[in-house]
This record gives C-alpha cells, structure tokens and sequence, in this order.
C-alpha cells in the first residue's frame, strides 16, 4: 500500500479508539498491511505516526494532548524542555505528543508538524519556532481557533493574550553575562569577534546588542573588531570562524551567541591549535565537555529544562479555564569549570521525559 494513503487511514482512528488502543491499533495496522518489513525511513516515519493515533486516542478518552515541538530534537538544549514538559504533563495528568525537526533550520517541516498537530486535534500546543515571522499566521490561527499556545524561547511579535503565553529566556542578562566574563578573562583590555548573529531570531541579536551595550558602558578598553551572522549549520559556522582564527593578527576572545556557532568556533580552535591562544565564550548547552578541559572557557546556559516545565503549568492552566501568566522571563546561567558539577546545573541539564502516564 502506497505511503501516501496512510493520511486517509488516519481518518479511521475513531474507530480504533473504540476498541482497547494497543490492540486495535495493531490489528488495524497489520490487516492495512503494515505487517511487512520496513524500510529504515519508512518505519520511522510510521513509527512517529502512530504515536500521535495513540496521543489522539488517549485525547479522546479524557486525557488532553499537548503537541510539544521544540527547534530540534536529539540535543542537550532542547531535550532539555522535553524533560521539563514532560514532568509537569505527568503531574498535571496530560500527555505529550513530541515531535521535531531534525535540523534547527527545517522550517517546512516544524511548520509542518504544527499544522499537523492542529488538524488531527491536539489540545495545546507548545512551540519553539526557527523562526519568528513564518510562524505568525499559524499561530494566529491556532489562537483564533481557541487551542491553547506557548512560546518557548522566541518572541514571535505577536502580543500575548487568553490564549497566548509566552516563557522566554532573558537574552539581555545573559549579554551581559558574557560580556563581564569576557572582561574578567582578557583582563578588561582586548579584541574580540562575535558569531552567530541569526537574522531570523531576535534572541541572538539582543544577545549581540547587550554583549556590546554592556562592553562599551563599562569596558571601554575591549573592542569588538569583527561580527558574523549566524548561519544554520555547524560546518557553515566552522568556516566562518576558521576565518577569523586563522589570521595571525587574530582576536583575543569569540563570542558565539549560538549552539552552531559555538560548536563550530571550537573545531575551528582545535583545527588551527588555538585553544587556549582564542578565549571562547558560547551559548546553549550543546558542547559542554569542552568546558571541563579548557577548550571552551564558558557558556551561558538557558534553562530549557524550567522552560519546558513552566510551558505545561501554563498549558494546564489555560485549559482549566483560568487565567495564567501570559509571559515568563528565566534567567540564564553561566557555566565555567568551577560550578559544571554543580546540583543547579544538573538540575538544568535534567533529560529524563519518560514517566508513565
């Protein structure tokens, strides 16, 4: 049977939700021929399917789902939320039905995934766009519709409202995080370059312009001599900062205001044999290791993890029909050598999502 039908047997799933769900689901499957081997794509994409059938059942037997689609999934920072959502539905007694592009510049496909969720009749939803502006209608017409919505970590320009909330991360304290520690390390005088200034994300730019705010008031003395936008990929961000360490008149500190950009500037530093010569700063826990060793001096970290969590606590309120927070502020940590084993960071970098439901 042809993969492009399987949208039309979606539309049997009442009909398995009448019956006990595992089973049905399965006999279902089986007699759709399903009972043939996959290919590896294939058997994922059917895989990912039919666990949004059992969310939509479970929906329909009483317990609400919430679609939860983060930027990407499979990394520290965003499975971080998934953690954090996914503790706060098991308390609450909600589901979560967790789905991501699997690149951060994927846009069709988060788009995707959101339009899905809202046709099949998901109950909430919580999204952490990869960009603002694309996303503004769909969420108009979630919001409109009345399917409760959270933002996770982008203000998309759209004010909050009964039906929109927002948990962002505090991009201009974690600015000004990197810029103290970049004084602190270069000793108040010095050259630095910034990387990842993303065009389509305003976290990465108040970053930038509170990094430089902050340089400027109270560091006269560094200078911020070179700045890149962000590109999407790591290799891409690697080239670009293999650019800037290669010079032999090279800058004293990067700061890189991304995940990307903060991988890809530490394996150019490792590539050149500048480690230690370049002071990196980076954002958003994906490279951490590095942070033990030395090759990364520091990161500033979001707190997914509480995101995610206040995400839900909002989602359950909204669908009890009371009136919470329509936005929340968190505040980022720095990491460094000395606090990396600490029980707050670990708190942050929490990853279990899997509790019964």
């Amino acid at each position: 049977m042809r993969w492009e039908s399987f949208s039309a047997r979606m539309r049997m799933e009442k009909k398995i939700c009448s019956q006990d769900t595992m089973r049905g689901l399965a006999d279902h499957l089986f007699h759709q021929g399903f009972h043939r081997p996959f290919a590896p794509g294939r058997a994922s994409r059917v895989v990912l399917q039919c666990l949004l059938l059992l969310s939509l059942a479970a929906c329909r037997r009483g317990q609400p789902v919430i679609a939860v689609v983060p930027r990407t999934a499979g990394n520290t920072l965003w499975e971080g939320e998934h953690a954090g959502a996914a503790l706060a539905a098991h308390e609450k007694g909600l589901r979560v039905y967790y789905q991501a592009p699997t690149r951060e510049d994927d846009l069709s496909s988060q788009l995707g995934i959101i339009e899905r969720a809202l046709d099949r009749g998901c109950n909430g939803i919580i999204l952490s766009p990869v960009e603002a502006l694309p996303f503004r209608t769909t969420i108009r017409r979630a919001v409109d519709s009345g399917v409760p919505t959270v933002i996770v970590g982008t203000d998309l320009g759209i004010p909050p409202g009964k039906k929109l909330a927002y948990v962002l991360n505090n991009e201009e304290a974690g600015g000004e995080l990197a810029a103290r520690r970049v004084a602190r390390i270069l000793g108040g005088k010095g050259t630095i370059a910034i990387v990842g200034i993303s065009s389509q994300l305003t976290s990465t730019a108040t970053r930038a312009r509170s990094l430089e705010t902050v340089l400027a008031k109270e560091f006269p003395d560094i200078h911020v001599i070179d700045r890149r936008l962000g590109l999407p990929t790591v290799p891409q961000e690697q080239q670009v900062a293999e650019e800037l360490v290669s010079k032999d008149d090279h800058v004293n500190a990067i700061v890189a205001l991304s995940e990307a950009s903060t991988r890809g500037a530490y394996y150019a530093l490792v590539e050149f044999n500048r480690i230690g010569q370049i002071k990196l700063i980076g954002f958003d826990q994906d490279l951490l290791e590095p942070v033990r060793s030395g090759g990364i001096d520091s990161v500033i970290l979001q707190n997914t993890y509480e995101m995610g969590r206040r995400a839900m606590g909002i989602m359950d309120e909204q669908l009890r029909g009371k009136s919470p927070e329509q936005q929340v502020s968190l505040e980022p940590l720095l990491l460094t050598r000395d606090n990396i084993d600490s029980s707050q960071v670990r708190q942050m970098l929490t990853l279990v999502w899997w509790y019964d439901q």
